[in-house]
């Protein structure tokens, strides 16, 4: 059997379409910033030096998660130290004395991206350093006997100008005036008759004023008698 011819006219075109297909298109990455808040504050150590805090937080008061901090000394220009934000306290052994500018500077960290914690600085701090003087102590009569009149004098002196305020003389631990204030030229005396006797360990304090720190002079070795007793009679042969 014969199968009908269809004319070309009537002929059925068939056409596929190839469209390419893409895919998923490659995950992007979303980068998150945190700005951040650095505090400074600083204290004064027993040896004379100061120790300077850093406290970095986001903007919320949470805790930074690390990066480092430089602290710097805008008087002066110079880089004080580093500390990392997870322990962010430093201790300056000796400044010159005067006023100085520091700053913390944060500088922020990418370790944890897609978290970028962003660099700050803090507010300058205003540091005023003390000039570290010299106090001398000096007796008017050592060795003394016991019941006369010594004249104590502390000269305090240091490269702030004159220095004003008050010095303590103590006896080792005793008090043997209190607060006696120094004069124009910083000198300050103490007269007494009243040391025990023997050998004595006299000081003088400075308390200190708004440019000079405290200090203590030297122990003066006070002979109050024993260079007055009479030698021990040397012994006789039989």
């Amino acid at each position: 059997m014969r199968r009908p011819i269809i004319p070309a006219s009537k002929a059925v075109l068939a056409i596929v379409l190839l469209v390419p297909f893409a895919g998923a298109a490659p995950a992007q990455s979303v980068i998150l910033t945190e700005p951040t808040v650095v505090a400074l504050d600083s204290a004064a150590d027993a040896a004379g030096g100061f120790s300077l805090t850093a406290h970095v937080t986001t903007r919320q008061g949470a805790g930074v998660p690390g990066g480092s901090i430089q602290f710097i000394d805008e008087t002066t220009l110079n880089v004080l130290g580093w500390a990392e934000a997870a322990s962010p306290s430093i201790t300056v052994a000796s400044l010159p004395a005067g006023p100085h500018v520091i700053r913390a500077d944060y500088r922020g960290t990418d370790a944890f991206l897609p978290l970028i914690v962003e660099p700050s600085q803090s507010e300058p701090l205003i540091l005023n350093v003390l000039s570290k003087p010299a106090v001398t102590l000096s007796s008017s009569q050592n060795p003394s006997a016991p019941g006369q009149l010594v004249t104590l004098t502390a000269k305090v002196s240091g490269e702030a100008g004159a220095a004003i305020g008050a010095v303590t003389f103590r006896d080792g631990s005793a008090v043997l005036a209190a607060h006696v204030a120094l004069d124009s030229c910083g000198t300050a005396s103490f007269t007494t008759s009243a040391l025990h006797d023997g050998l004595r360990a006299i000081t003088a304090e400075y308390e200190g004023d708004g440019d000079h720190a405290p200090a203590v002079s030297m122990r003066l070795e006070q002979d109050v008698g024993l260079a007055l007793l009479p030698d021990a009679a040397p012994s006789r042969g039989m």
